[in-house]
């Protein structure tokens, strides 16, 4: 059976047409996070004053809190084996790698590092927390449902399941994140800078992934995003670029409403019916079939990648 050669570019463009639990701990230094077993999955409740401090995934801020991130990721990999849910564990996996060599490589690459840190740890929290309530039929966000669903499906190309994780992860868990910790330091300084400069990494981590994903996964991916053929790696991370532009607003909207339920509320559906609109149009094309294709050329590339 052929399959539909999906690009990244390709994927978006579709998408596009397609579209018609934290809480503060009184005052003391430094600021905490109370987390529970229940609360790591989006939409997280903003503190009153929000700020970074420490999470699951992150104790004490520092490089540690990136590796055990990648740590965390590949364990799920492994686990995760074949399903078509391990194309984005792998997909975060490698881009958690990327961000740990820079900031290796550059310790200053982050003006706030701290805070990168906690968002690190605190980010692969909710991902990993989504990862484990939807076996157990927990709610989580739609785009995930959505998400998962088609993975278990077994009728996309991997870059619409690289895709779908991506616009969940960023679209729809991200701004809960950043406003979860706060976007602006106790001085009114925006972090946005960082924001952006991991868009940077992105780039550099972006054919990276791809060729994980065709290496593991599914081969579908070399042939629409070709090395030296940057077209779509260009479009893939335009796209998410301006997703996560969008994200940072969203946060900014999450705080500023974060004394009023009514407003508050509004705001977190929106975010949530935006992402699962993106997946909707993301998983709109199908190829029957072509599930057995890519298990098969997956469980024979085992322990590759």
């Amino acid at each position: 059976m052929g399959v539909r050669r999906c690009s990244i570019a390709a994927v978006a463009a579709a998408a596009t047409l397609g579209l018609a639990l934290l809480a503060p701990v009184g005052s003391g230094s430094p600021p905490r996070l109370v987390i529970g077993k229940d609360n790591l999955v989006a939409p997280l409740e903003i503190p009153a004053n929000p700020r970074p401090g420490p999470v699951p995934g992150c104790r004490r801020p520092s490089r540690k809190c990136v590796r055990v991130t990648a740590q965390r990721l590949a364990k799920l990999e492994n686990r995760f084996g074949c399903d078509h849910r391990a194309v984005f564990a792998t997909t975060y996996r490698v881009l958690t790698q990327a961000l740990l060599r820079r900031v290796r490589r550059e310790p200053g690459f982050f003006r706030f590092a701290r805070y990168f840190f906690f968002e690190d740890g605190l980010f692969a929290d909710v991902y990993i927390a989504t990862t484990n309530a939807y076996p157990r039929g927990e709610r989580i966000s739609p785009a995930w449902q959505i998400a998962f669903e088609a993975a278990a499906a077994r009728d996309l190309a991997a870059s619409q399941d690289m895709l779908l994780g991506i616009n969940a992860h960023v679209q729809n868990d991200m701004p809960f994140v950043l406003a979860a910790l706060g976007t602006k330091t106790r001085r009114g300084v925006s972090r946005k800078a960082d924001h952006d400069r991991a868009n940077e990494v992105l780039a550099e981590a972006y054919q990276q992934v791809v060729d994980a994903v065709e290496r593991r996964y599914d081969p579908s991916i070399g042939v629409t995003n070709p090395d030296g053929v940057p077209a779509d790696d260009i479009a893939g991370l335009e796209l998410v670029k301006g997703w996560r532009e969008e994200v940072w607003r969203n946060a900014g909207r999450l705080i500023a409403t974060r004394n009023d339920p009514d407003a508050h509320s509004r705001v977190a559906e929106e975010i949530e019916e935006n992402a699962a609109s993106w997946a909707r149009g993301i998983a709109a094309s199908r190829t029957p079939g072509y599930g057995a294709q890519r298990d098969a050329y997956c469980e024979a590339r085992r322990g590759g990648g």
